[in-house]
């Protein structure tokens, strides 16, 4: 006689999901079941709910028995008859049964997969343009828009957990971004560039939606990674993409385009500094599409966009000035530019900021508080959002004032060293803005626009009080005391170290209206192993000494 079998030995521990909770259902995740809560609702702090089994009862008759159950979907009276979360679950059951690719989809997903994408949802949409939270819904069924998603948030992950370098030298700081999430961000980039790059022309004008949200995370990576050649590529593949359109009627192409005019924005804040002065008077003019001047949305990020478009050109005009007057250029790169055009360009953009301040809703403009120690009152606004956007503003209107450009004029005329400067005034106010926001919120929120350390450097380059420029100081060290890393993708220690040397060239009586480098470096390499792109030490000083009335130039060792 022969013995019974021995037991089948078990080979694995992992416990299948056959009724998860209704969160690890959304997500396709497995669910380990635990009540009242699971692990996995528990680790990411979500509410736990599961579906209550319901029983449902069909009467089939001899014409009616082959359709419900053979073509697997149910009829018309038992849709009918589900109400409430039983229906959705149905849905969802028929959308994963068996046969179809979303299952095999859902059971191929790897932790780390639902990793990124967990924080993709709570960390990196927050930062971004609603538009892109429906590409989240795109991600089981379009594996190119998973791997751009996937690379945007392990990429945002790796730049907020920094880490410390064994060896690190002053010019490119201590800390070095997440090497294991950073590779994982290079990982799902190259795939995702392989899908783009298998696809037929076919699938560019059928799929031109999924295209476009690919080519404008694509930039919103390059941006965050500092790499501006890579930039320019996926701007002209915008551009290309575009041609044969007619026209942004679409509201999501609208919106994509929105959010990716804002990105370009962000990259051309971050060429401007720290160039060379040939690198700066030749940025180009980066004006908003018409139809989507017409057509922006009356939205926080409707109104960021057209602000950052405002603030932008104001800053090429203002500095294109700044330098031809300082340099006695008779005859500027640009005829059309010469400083009086651009004074009158920047009255035109001053106008323009007039209509959109007029246009800004009550819940979105500042909130004056308690009286601080300089005798003004405080700022807050109702949303870190709203805060950002005023700030642009404020910037803007620095750019637009004149009286700076004036002394540069006639720098031998001293009525206007005793006399306030309007520019002091806005600085002082953004320097407020930045003082009564919270400064993590500005680590994370920041991440794909420009931050407020981008700001307060272009604010201290215009101003002439060296207590507020010691204000702007004493807020980059808290930030860098908080987390050394970047802000707005400007890193903070580097910024901060210029923001010294400026402060020590105003304690001697002389104000520095802008810092260029002596040899241009193309914006440097991207920030993959650091948090600045550009190597810098020593940067040269353009400024107006008050006790010679004269303009000068020097070069400048940082740190020094």
């Amino acid at each position: 006689m022969y013995k019974p079998a021995p037991p089948r030995p078990k080979k694995t521990d992992i416990i299948r999901s056959r009724d998860g909770c209704t969160s690890c259902r959304k997500r396709r995740t497995k669910c380990d079941e635990q009540k009242p809560a699971c692990g996995t609702c528990v680790r990411l702090g979500k509410g736990c709910e599961y579906l209550k089994p319901g029983l449902r009862f069909q009467i089939l008759t001899g014409q009616s028995s082959r359709s419900p159950s053979q073509d697997g979907a149910p009829s018309n009276a038992t849709a009918q008859e589900l109400a409430g979360d039983q229906a959705s679950s149905i849905q969802n059951e028929q959308r994963l049964r068996i046969g179809t690719n979303s299952l095999v989809k859902s059971l191929q997903t790897t932790e780390r997969d639902v990793f990124y994408t967990t924080y993709w949802e709570d960390r990196c949409l927050p930062a971004l343009h609603p538009v892109f939270h429906s590409s989240t819904l795109l991600i089981p069924d379009m594996p190119i828009i998973r791997d751009a998603v996937l690379a945007l948030s392990s990429c945002n992950i790796s730049r907020l957990r920094g880490e410390r370098k064994v060896s690190a030298t002053a010019l490119m700081g201590p800390w070095s971004p997440s090497l294991t999430h950073q590779t994982a961000s290079h990982l799902y980039y190259s795939s995702a560039i392989r899908r783009l790059a298998a696809l037929t022309l076919a699938d560019f004008h059928h799929n031109n939606t999924v295209i476009l949200t690919t080519l404008v995370l694509f930039a919103h990576l390059e941006s965050a990674m500092g790499n501006f050649k890579g930039f320019c590529c996926h701007v002209q593949g915008i551009m290309n993409l575009l041609e044969w359109r007619q026209g942004v009627a679409d509201p999501t192409i609208r919106s994509l385009l929105t959010s990716w005019m804002q990105i370009r924005y962000v990259v051309w804040w971050a060429r401007a500094y720290f160039s060379s002065v040939e690198i700066h008077q030749q940025l180009p003019s980066i004006p908003l599409p018409v139809s989507l001047v017409k057509n922006l949305p009356h939205t926080p990020h409707g109104r960021r966009v057209l602000a950052l478009s405002i603030l932008c050109e104001s800053h090429r005009l203002n500095f294109n000035a700044a330098f031809q007057y300082s340099r006695g250029q008779i005859k500027p790169r640009r005829t059309e530019e010469d400083p009086a055009t651009c004074i009158s360009r920047l009255h035109q953009q001053a106008a323009t900021l007039d209509e959109w301040l007029a246009h800004l809703p009550p819940a979105e403009q500042p909130i004056y508080g308690p009286i601080d120690p300089t005798g003004n009152p405080t700022i807050h606004f109702s949303s870190h959002d709203a805060a950002l956007n005023y700030a642009y503003h404020v910037v803007a209107r620095i750019m637009q004032c004149s009286s700076f450009l004036a002394l540069l004029q006639s720098p031998h005329s001293t009525f206007l060293d005793n006399e306030p400067h309007e520019e002091d005034v806005w600085v002082q106010t953004l320097v407020r803005i930045a003082q009564g926001t919270d400064m993590q919120t500005s680590l994370t929120r920041n991440s794909y626009t420009i931050g407020f350390t981008g700001l307060l450097l272009a604010g201290i380059l215009r101003c002439r009080s060296l207590s507020t420029g010691l204000a702007i100081e004493q807020w980059l060290q808290r930030l860098l005391d908080l987390q050394p890393t970047e802000e707005g993708a400007f890193p903070v220690y580097q910024t901060l170290s210029v923001v010294q040397a400026i402060n020590r060239q105003r304690a001697v009586g002389r104000d520095v209206f802008a810092v260029t480098q002596p040899v241009d470096d193309g914006g440097g390499s991207p920030k993959v192993t650091a948090y600045n792109s550009q190597s810098i030490s020593c940067l040269v000083f353009h400024g107006y000494c008050r006790r010679m009335g004269v303009v000068f130039e020097e070069c400048v060792v940082l740190g020094g």
